[in-house]
């Protein structure tokens, strides 16, 4: 009887163990690249704080280019980033893999500016945002190679690159909100990298916002988002801190006007300052323009001025702004002194800040009631 106990005890133990075993899904990534000039490819999984990543395996191409890799993932777990590398430092695909894909890819020629991937929607969605995004970037750096030898190509054509790079960005981020290839298109900015003046001008905290909402739903059990929340919390608390900092005195700048004559922001001590940075190509920008001119006419006497700096790429656009809108205050073009941009830590278009008679320097919002209250508070 005590033998037939214990075989019950031990048949019972046994069943709970089992039950408690994780339960893996047989999971494949494989393709096909030909006439890439590659004899291996190397996959990598992506580290769940989005840092270093982890190599997994590797796998020679076959003679007419074909690969595999089989992945045993838990059943349980949610999506993952994977990369698949190659040898001389060539650009990385990114997947996104989940337990029981089946991911085929295929590509002739250059394996990141030509793959399709099919077997995983999010990383169909990735291959999506690679070939607009990369198109652009690509674009931009041979323009920025040509102006150094002063051949073919204009500031204005690389502005505009960047803006076309930049807006591509926004509107894949902003239709893909709950999508890990968001999450995966927010963290470029290489735009930026050549035009530093339109940092903060596309991707900002807003678009962090609607993704970490977007993953909420959709992947609550996601590593990334604990990622989000937190450089949602940094940008927030470097928000702050700049918002809140006064200086004792302002950087010097001076940069011209439409009719080349320089004007430095020193010239104007003494009195109420607002440095107003914006962008012609901006709706909202042109419409405070308009606002701010009945502020200006009434403050305008009693010592307030405006140091306007434009932060286009393209001087002749800039110029016909300036002409249309009629500015009364100071108005500089910045567009081609990017330093000017990093000096007052511009992250956004449109910006501003308020100087008092004494130097004392502070962020200030845009919006008429309360720039008003400002000006009133230092005059």
């Amino acid at each position: 009887m005590k033998r037939l106990f214990f075989a019950l005890v031990a048949i019972a133990t046994l069943a709970i163990s089992c039950g408690e075993k994780t339960i893996s899904e047989n999971t494949t990534i494989s393709g096909r690249f030909v006439g890439a000039n590659i004899d291996s490819v190397y996959l990598e999984r992506v580290s769940d704080n989005f840092a270093k990543p982890e190599r997994v395996a590797s796998v020679a191409l076959s003679d007419n280019g074909s690969f595999s890799f089989a992945l045993a993932i838990d059943e349980s777990a949610s999506p993952r980033f994977y990369k698949l590398t190659f040898p001389n430092n060539r650009r990385p695909v990114t997947l996104v893999v989940a337990p029981g894909d089946n991911i085929r890819l295929e590509s002739a020629g250059d394996v990141f500016l030509n793959y399709e991937v099919e077997g995983s929607e999010e990383s169909a969605l990735i291959c999506e945002f690679n070939h607009d995004y990369f198109a652009v970037c690509d674009r931009l750096a041979l323009i920025a190679e040509n102006l150094s030898t002063q051949r073919n190509y204009t500031k204005a054509d690389a502005y505009h690159a960047a803006q076309e790079a930049m807006k591509s960005q926004v509107r894949f981020v902003a239709a893909n909100r709950d999508r890990l290839a968001a999450f995966y298109a927010l963290r470029h900015s290489i735009a930026e990298q050549f035009i530093p003046q339109l940092d903060g001008y596309g991707i900002n905290i807003v678009h962090y916002r609607t993704v970490l909402e977007g993953l909420m739903e959709r992947y609550p059990d996601s590593p990334y988002i604990a990622i989000l929340e937190r450089e949602i919390a940094d940008a927030e608390a470097i928000s702050d801190l700049a918002n809140r900092v006064e200086l004792a005195s302002h950087p010097e700048i001076e940069l011209e006007d439409i009719y080349k004559k320089s004007h430095k922001l020193s010239e104007l001590d003494g009195k109420v300052v607002l440095l107003y940075f914006w962008l012609s190509e901006s709706a909202l920008c042109n419409n405070i323009n308009a606002e701010l001119k009945a502020l200006y006419e009434r403050y305008n006497d009693k010592g307030f001025e405006v140091y306007h700096v434009s932060a286009d790429g393209d001087i002749a656009q800039w110029i016909e702004a300036v002409r249309q809108q009629g500015h009364p205050w100071i108005s500089v073009f910045g567009g081609a002194n990017p330093d000017v941009f990093t000096l007052f830590n511009v992250q956004q278009l449109p910006m501003a800040y308020i100087i008092d008679r004494e130097g004392n320097i502070n962020h200030t919002s845009l919006s008429m009631s309360e720039l008003e209250r400002e000006i009133k508070r230092r005059l």
